[in-house]
């Protein structure tokens, strides 16, 4: 919780400094109700939900077994992006999020032939 409290404060100091106190005012009373909707959705519903969802995860598997998939993270926005935005990417980038899925396909594989399937507080 304290990781979603946190960043915002010296993102508003550095942008007080870097704009000033009026730029921050500025914005924040000309954005658009659709600003204010994504606002409202990326900081609450798209929020709650990802940590809701790893409370899940993480009571139903061990941490070693869920944490690598905190690597999707940047595919989501990646896929995002692409749907929404139409945005489109080069080779380059392409093969990197190849290496980071074929890594992540390692991690998994390598945790499930160890033997890490349960979480810590469980007995067997």
């Amino acid at each position: 919780m304290w990781l979603s409290l946190v960043p915002p404060l010296p993102g508003l100091a550095l942008a007080a400094w870097w704009d000033g106190p009026g730029a921050i005012w500025t914005s924040w009373s000309r954005a658009s109700w659709l600003a204010w909707a994504a606002v409202l959705y990326l900081g609450l519903v798209a929020t709650v939900l990802a940590y809701a969802i790893w409370g899940y995860l993480l009571r139903r598997h061990a941490a070693a077994q869920v944490a690598p998939f905190a690597l999707l993270v940047p595919f989501v926005a990646a896929a995002s992006s692409a749907l929404v935005l139409g945005e489109r990417f080069g080779a380059r980038r392409l093969l990197g999020m190849a290496l980071v899925l074929l890594g992540l396909a390692i991690i998994i594989v390598r945790a499930g032939a160890a033997g890490v399937t349960e979480p810590a507080h469980r007995s067997r």
